[in-house]
Parts: structure tokens; C-alpha cells; sequence
């Protein structure tokens, strides 16, 4: 099936290159992995930008070094599974991310070095109702990735220190927003749903004491996205224009 035939929304737009901007390791896994490699299998390259190592996770006992050399393992693995061998890390520290401008920076930063034309990153806006996706983390890194895709990654004027070190400007014409509300895109993940599951596995350090109840955690939701289409399993997203 053609990718056009799996991306319903309002527009034709469809990627070639596609970033995503998350705060912590296992985010993309959770909110968008099935898209990911439904857009691989299509041929659409697909980086990652994880903003923090996941260093506040768990277990508990394990130092902030030691968990964010296992997490940044176990990330690449998941990435893999779904088509993605380059990643970027940001290193900002885990439980303290600001949507400030030094984190603006780096993000527009990556932004021109890639050159994407759809960046996938976090809602910025809290969900009361979804209080898990609405982590602090994850709403500063959704404000500071929509903050650097539009303004700054396209503005000479924003970080001109970033044009020193030879980041030329760079427009993205779209953004997909995961984990919101009022979501107008839907991309049918029928036949990638299982590999989705497969990342979200192999970040064990997080999920091993819940291996048993998450695969179908993660259908129930997919198959929830689903309802009212012909797919079988969906993940949504808001698509925010930018041009």
C-alpha cells in the first residue's frame, strides 16, 4: 500500500525526511514508532533528537551515568526495529528541561543540520486527562522544538552563532504534534503495530517488570485510535503548518 493511502489528514503533504524531537528514550516508542516505520518502509529517512539520556529513570539504584550509557542502548535497538541508525543526543539532564533558549538553540541547531521537512516532537500544551504524556519534560521539549522550528531554525537573525559555526538557515513546512488533543492525522500502523511493540520492548531498563501486560496495553490503544476507520490500528497526531 502506497504511504499517500496510509496518512489520512487534511493535506497531500508527505515527508522525505523526518525528525523527531523528544525529551527522553522510549518517548518516540510510546507516542510515534509505528509511524516511524510505516514512513521507513516507504523510504521516507528518519532521524531521531533526544533531548535528555533518561537518567532520572529507573532502577533507582543505578547511577545517572550508568543509566544513561544503558538507555542510549537500549534506544538505539528500538531504533532499529523500526528503521532509524542515526540519533542524536542533546544531553541535557533528565527531570530538568526548560523550553529556554539554550535548549532552543540546540534543537534549531539539529534542525539545520538535518534539514528535515516534518519535525514529530511532544505537545506543548498540558492534557489533564493524559497526565502521563504531560510530564514536564515533555511539554518544554514540545514548546522549544515549536519554538525552534518556527522562528528560529528558519531566522539568520535567531543564535547567529549558529551561522558561525556554518548552520545555515532551514524551513520546515510541517510539525506533527503526538499525544494531544484535537489530533487531525491519523497514520494506519496495521502492519507495523507489532514492530512498534518490539521497540517499546527493548528498552527493558523501563519495561521488563510490565513485558506481560504491555503488548496489549499498546493494541488497546492503537485499535482505540482506530475506531470509525478501516485500519485496523492508528496512531494520531496534530498537524501544525508552519509555511
Amino acid at each position: 500500500m502506497a504511504l499517500a493511502d496510509l496518512i489520512h489528514a487534511d493535506d497531500d503533504f508527505l515527508p522525505t525526511k523526518a525528525l523527531l524531537v523528544v525529551a527522553h528514550p522510549d518517548d518516540i516508542d510510546f507516542g510515534a514508532a509505528g509511524t516511524v516505520a510505516t514512513l521507513t518502509d516507504h523510504g521516507v529517512e528518519v532521524v531521531y533528537g533526544l533531548v535528555t539520556s533518561g537518567q532520572a529513570g529507573e532502577p533507582a539504584h543505578l547511577s545517572p551515568a550508568e543509566l544513561t550509557e544503558i538507555r542510549q542502548k537500549e534506544q538505539a535497538d528500538a531504533a532499529a526495529i523500526v528503521g532509524v541508525t542515526e540519533l542524536h543526543w542533546l544531553g541535557f539532564a533528565d527531570g530538568h528541561l526548560v523550553a529556554d533558549l539554550l535548549l532552543r538553540k540546540a534543537i534549531s541547531r539539529l534542525i539545520r543540520i538535518v534539514k528535515p521537512d516534518l519535525v514529530i516532537t511532544q505537545t506543548p500544551i498540558r492534557n489533564l486527562e493524559r497526565i502521563y504524556a504531560a510530564h514536564p519534560d515533555h511539554l518544554a521539549a514540545g514548546e522549544a522544538t515549536v519554538s525552534a522550528v518556527y522562528p528560529d531554525a528558519r531566522n539568520g537573525h535567531s543564535f547567529p552563532e549558529l551561522l558561525e559555526e556554518g548552520h545555515e538557515p532551514h524551513a520546515v513546512p510541517r510539525i506533527w504534534l503526538m499525544a494531544g488533543t484535537d489530533n487531525n492525522l491519523s497514520v494506519d500502523i496495521t502492519t507495523s503495530l507489532d514492530r512498534k511493540i518490539e521497540a517499546l520492548l527493548a528498552h527493558h531498563s523501563q519495561n521488563s517488570a510490565r513485558a506481560d501486560e504491555l503488548p496489549a496495553m499498546i493494541r488497546e490503544w492503537a485499535e482505540a485510535n482506530a475506531i470509525g476507520m478501516t485500519a485496523g490500528a492508528v496512531e494520531s497526531f496534530k498537524v501544525v503548518h508552519t509555511e
